[in-house]
């Protein structure tokens, strides 16, 4: 999961949001294009066009606007509060696309338990820190903490079809389109300096966070590979 950082929504969406407050038209139901459009491109701007739950390279055809907390809930809790841009995020795969995906949101759908309490947002500080992702693309919760574990059970994030998305990335990252090509220690460590940053054209690379992962397991691999090969010189 990689962190997003809310920069605020258009003025233009603001602007709506005033304009029909204390109305009929103060829901989310009600927001038609071309705004609902610009306040999709928002999100994918925001998020350097990755899905917020799963980090797979998103844009507006492959994604739909998300509720965090599901938006028939926050109706019922207030009105107007389904509109409030902090609990909005874009995710994979698109409003109506045929199919169902056992991962993500469409596997969390309208799920929403003890306030969220129990849920690791991608809108908190922390949640890059709260899993940790392998060389074979696989995800656990670091200590086994519960929220993680009941994150990763919630979105599917430990989905077979997504752990293969996130190897194929990883191994092709490190090793090379072809596999012949592995990054040296020294690679590795600026990679991963690099992959905290987007590119010319604002985007994160795909599974930004699990390559960072992977890599770091990657030079320890290197490193305890090179002791033994120091200590097999010297018994030789």
């Amino acid at each position: 999961m990689k962190h997003i950082r809310k920069q605020g929504a258009s003025g233009e969406y603001l602007r709506w949001c005033r304009e029909v407050r204390g109305t009929n038209h103060e829901d989310y139901r009600r927001l038609g294009n071309p705004l609902k459009a610009e306040l999709h491109r928002t999100l994918l701007t925001e998020q350097g066009y990755l899905c917020a739950y799963t980090m797979k390279r998103i844009d507006a055809e492959a994604s739909h606007i998300e509720h965090i907390k599901p938006e028939a809930l926050c109706r019922a809790d207030r009105t107007g509060s389904d509109l409030e841009y902090t609990n909005l995020v874009a995710c994979f795969p698109a409003e109506g696309m045929k199919g169902r995906y056992r991962y993500g949101a469409q596997l969390k759908d309208d799920w929403w338990e003890d306030g969220g309490f129990t849920f690791v947002s991608p809108l908190h500080p922390a949640c890059e820190s709260r899993f940790r992702f392998g060389l074979d693309g696989g995800i656990s919760a670091v200590n086994n903490h519960p929220k993680a574990v009941t994150t990763i059970r919630v979105l599917g994030l430990d989905h077979c079809s997504l752990t293969e998305d996130r190897k194929r990335v990883i191994d092709e990252f490190i090793f090379g389109p072809t596999g012949n090509t592995p990054l040296s220690k020294a690679q590795a460590a600026r990679a991963i300096t690099g992959l905290s940053h987007r590119n010319g054209e604002g985007h994160f690379r795909e599974f930004c966070v699990a390559i960072s992962h992977a890599l770091e397991a990657y030079r320890k691999t290197l490193a305890r590979n090179a002791r033994r090969r120091w200590f097999a010189r010297r018994r030789g």
